[in-house]
């Protein structure tokens, strides 16, 4: 199903002969976190990860959440020309997911499964992160042993050449790694963090399934009345106590596994 020309979409767990699951990137544009629950699904469906555009350092990033759901909708299309479709997005990747569901849904496609895995409403994000911030989030996204701490006000050269030197001692990237490469991963952060931002969907959109982790100042269920005002059918919402970076690893893959695979039979039993 996939090729190296349509690098957006990457195969996860494939054996080409099952249903398709897409699973959309987070804030950071990678997809690799999806492996533990892609691995427990594999049984079920293919599972593919839809990666952002603009990690590619040859690549313009799309700077909205309707312009990655219309490429990510134009990748998939390539492949499957026809729903019912099933998306996945965990994070700022429940926002594209929503906004390709509403998309298919205005072409007269079939979306089977709209997945949102602790994605907050929309207006609920905070603002767009500085260099700082987005290297802490990369330092969980590569795995470090502990997230990226750096004092306020460190430049900017520093604060790179420093994580750089730590991923490397502990080969969560490659030594041959350099500063221009770490640039776009670092950039990506802000310039997503920007579309989520801005992102107000101008139409609400059937039913969707919620995963939600327990956060201070917001309950799941204040979180799933927040996506009210955007959906017409229902928002059916179940909690996990894990931590929002957390949720995709090792240690919750049981979990969500067993969320995600009840929302895919739902149909069937």
């Amino acid at each position: 199903m996939w090729s190296p020309a349509n690098e957006c979409l990457v195969p996860l767990q494939v054996s080409g002969t099952r249903r398709a699951v897409y699973c959309v990137h987070a804030l950071g544009g990678t997809v690799a976190y999806y492996a533990p629950v892609a691995h427990r699904l594999g049984h079920l469906r293919d599972v593919y990860g839809l990666q952002c555009h603009g990690i590619g350092p040859a690549n313009r990033p799309d700077r909205t959440i309707e312009e990655m759901a219309e490429r990510y909708i134009r990748a998939i299309t390539e492949v499957q020309p026809e729903g019912p479709y099933e998306i996945l997005g965990y994070s700022m990747g429940g926002f594209i997911a929503f906004e390709m569901a509403r998309q298919w849904e205005t072409r007269g496609e079939r979306v089977a499964l709209t997945g949102l895995l602790d994605t907050d409403p929309p207006h609920t994000q905070q603002d767009p992160l500085d260099t700082r911030q987005a290297l802490g989030l990369l330092s969980r996204a590569v795995g470090l042993s502990t997230p990226f701490v750096a004092a306020d006000g460190t430049p900017v050269d520093e604060l790179l050449r420093d994580f750089l030197r730590r991923a490397a001692a502990e080969r969560r990237l490659p030594e041959s790694f350099r500063v221009g490469d770490l640039e776009p991963l670092v950039d990506i952060y802000a310039i997503n963090g920007r579309a989520c931002a801005q992102y107000d969907p101008d139409a609400v959109f059937g039913s969707i399934d919620c995963l939600f982790t327990h956060r201070p100042g917001s309950t799941p269920a204040e979180l799933a009345e927040g996506w009210r005002d955007y959906v017409d059918g229902e928002v059916r919402a179940e909690a996990v106590d894990a931590d929002h970076h957390a949720l995709m690893h090792e240690q919750h893959a049981a979990q969500v596994s067993g969320v995600v695979l009840r929302w895919l039979t739902r149909e069937t039993m």
